[in-house]
C-alpha cells in the first residue's frame, strides 16, 4: 500500500514532528500499516499537510532510529517491522503509555507523601553545597555511613528519641531492608523469628531469603502476647515501636519492660522498628525502647521516609556493643547502599537544625490533615471502626461485614485513586499525599465506590 498523506488532528502545545511521529507509530503498531507498505515523501508531505520539511524529516529520523522504518535510495520510505515483532512493540508502547500519562488524583497508598510539606529549595541549596566541594563527591563514600552524618544522627536520635549509642554504633543504609540484610548475616544461626500475627512484608522477605522460620505471635490491644512469647521458641524478635498491638498504638511502658526482660531472659535480640517514631501528633510521645536496653539486646532501625521524602533513600540502624563488634571486623567486606551526596547533605541539614524544626511543623501538619480525614470518615462510614496510626499516618477502617475489596479497588483505578488493604482485609487510607482541599471529595467518592460494590 502507498500511503498519500499522513491524517491526525493537530494539537496544540506538542512539537508536530511529535504528533506525526506517533501517529505513524500507532498505526504501524495497531496494524494499519504493515511491512513493505510505503511513506508519503518528505515533499508531498510539506504541500499537501502544510508542515515544515524539518518537522517531516525528524518524524521520520525518529521512526528509523527505531526500526519502525527504512529508507531506500530513490524510492522513499517504507515500513520495516518484521509481524512477529509488532505484538512485542504494542506491549512497549501500552507500557509506556501506562507509565507517562496516568495521573492519579486520589492516592491513599502509604508510599506517597504531600510534597508540598517539605521544603525543596531548601534542601536543593544543601545539595549544591556538598556538589560544590569537588574533592568530597570525588571519593568513594563509607561503607558504614558518612561519619558527618552518624554524629548529626548520633545526636537527633538522643535528642529526639532518646537512642543511647556513639555515633560508631551507626549504620547508614539505602532502606529498612539493606540494614536488616547486613544485620541478619551479623547475628549467630540458626535464628526463630518472632512477629506480630499482622507481620511487615519487607521484614518477612529478608527474613525467608535467609531461610529462617517465622512465628507469627497473637497481637492483644498494646502488642505481643507476652505468655505465648514466652513458651515460643523465638530468638529473633521483630517489633514496630511505633504502632503495636490491634490498636495500632505505640509501645506502653508495660510492654517495654516485659520484652526486654524476655530478652535478657532468653538472651534474644529485639529489632525495634522505630519507623517514624517522631512523628506524634495525637498521643504523647513515648522514648525508643533502645534507651531503656541494658543488656546490648534492642537493635533500633530508623527512617525519614515519611519525614522527609519517599525519594531520598537513608535509613540508620544502632548496634548493641557486641554486634557492632562484629560488625566492625567485616567492615572491609561492605559496600555503601546510600548516596554519599545526599549523606553529606543530610548531616548539613540536621546540624543545622532544620530536621527538628521541620518534624515541628509536620507534627502541626499531620495533626490537622489527621483531624479533618477522620471527621470525614466517621460522617461517610458511621458503622465502621476508625483507627488511627500516628507514624504510618493512615487510618484503618474495620467494616461490621466482609467488603469486597478486590473489585472496590479495581473500580477505585477507574476513577484515578488507588487504594490499599492489609492482610486482616481492612482497607488502609494514608492521607499523608491527600491534600487538605482534596479529602472530602476523596473520601465521598470512595463511600460512593463502597456502596456501588455492596449492591
Amino acid at each position: 500500500m502507498k500511503l498519500k498523506t499522513i491524517n491526525f488532528e493537530r494539537v496544540k502545545g506538542k512539537a508536530l514532528y511529535v504528533q506525526i511521529y506517533e501517529k505513524l507509530r500507532s498505526d504501524i503498531v495497531s496494524g494499519y500499516l504493515v511491512k513493505g507498505d510505503q511513506l508519503p515523501s518528505i515533499r508531498k508531505c510539506e504541500v499537501l499537510m502544510k508542515v515544515s520539511k524539518t518537522s517531516i524529516e525528524r518524524a521520520y529520523e525518529k521512526l528509523q532510529e527505531e526500526g519502525y522504518i527504512i529508507s531506500l535510495p530513490q524510492k522513499g520510505f517504507f515500513v520495516d517491522v518484521e509481524p512477529e515483532n509488532i505484538r512485542l512493540r504494542k506491549a512497549v508502547t501500552a507500557q509506556e503509555s501506562k507509565l507517562y500519562d496516568e495521573k492519579i488524583r486520589y492516592d491513599f497508598r502509604s508510599q506517597t507523601m504531600d510534597v508540598s510539606s517539605f521544603d525543596l529549595a531548601l534542601w536543593k541549596k544543601y545539595l549544591k553545597e556538598v556538589l560544590d566541594g569537588r574533592y568530597e563527591i570525588a571519593t568513594y563514600g563509607e561503607a558504614q555511613g558518612e561519619a558527618r552524618l552518624r554524629v548529626a544522627l548520633q545526636k537527633y536520635a538522643y535528642t529526639v528519641r532518646g537512642v543511647l549509642c556513639t555515633s560508631d554504633q551507626l549504620l547508614i543504609g539505602s532502606s529498612f531492608q539493606s540494614l536488616l540484610y547486613v544485620l541478619c548475616g551479623l547475628l549467630d544461626k540458626p535464628l526463630v523469628i518472632g512477629m506480630e500475627e499482622s507481620g511487615f512484608q519487607q521484614a518477612e522477605t529478608v527474613f525467608s531469603d535467609y531461610a529462617f522460620p517465622i512465628r507469627r505471635l497473637h497481637s492483644e490491644a498494646d502488642g505481643i502476647c507476652m505468655q505465648e512469647l514466652a513458651v515460643s521458641d523465638v530468638t529473633l524478635l521483630y517489633v514496630n515501636s511505633a504502632s503495636t498491638g490491634r490498636n495500632h498504638q505505640p509501645i506502653s511502658k508495660k510492654k517495654r519492660k516485659e520484652l526486654l526482660a524476655w530478652a535478657a531472659h532468653n538472651k534474644a535480640v529485639i529489632i525495634e522498628d522505630d519507623h517514624n517514631g517522631e512523628l506524634r501528633y495525637h498521643t504523647r510521645m513515648t522514648p525508643a525502647m533502645q534507651g531503656f536496653d541494658t543488656g546490648g539486646h534492642v537493635v533500633y532501625i530508623g527512617s525519614f521516609s515519611k519525614i522527609l521524602l519517599p525519594s531520598l533513600r537513608i535509613s540508620y540502624m544502632v548496634l548493641p556493643p557486641a554486634l557492632h563488634q562484629r560488625y566492625q571486623q567485616r567492615l572491609n567486606s561492605y559496600s555503601p547502599t546510600s548516596s554519599k551526596i545526599e549523606q553529606l547533605a543530610l548531616a548539613r541539614y540536621i546540624a543545622d537544625g532544620h530536621l527538628e524544626r521541620h518534624v515541628r511543623r509536620l507534627r502541626r501538619h499531620y495533626e490537622q490533615k489527621s483531624n479533618h480525614m477522620r471527621e470525614l470518615l466517621q460522617h461517610w462510614f458511621p458503622q465502621a471502626d476508625i483507627l488511627l496510626e500516628e507514624a504510618a499516618l493512615q487510618f484503618i477502617v474495620r467494616f461490621s461485614k466482609p467488603l469486597p475489596l478486590d473489585t472496590i479497588i479495581s473500580q477505585a483505578r477507574e476513577y484515578r485513586m488507588r487504594l490499599q488493604t492489609n492482610t486482616q482485609g481492612e482497607l488502609v487510607l494514608s492521607f499523608a499525599a491527600i491534600k487538605m482541599e482534596d479529602m472530602e471529595e476523596a473520601v465521598k467518592l470512595l463511600h460512593e465506590l463502597v456502596v456501588s460494590a455492596c449492591i
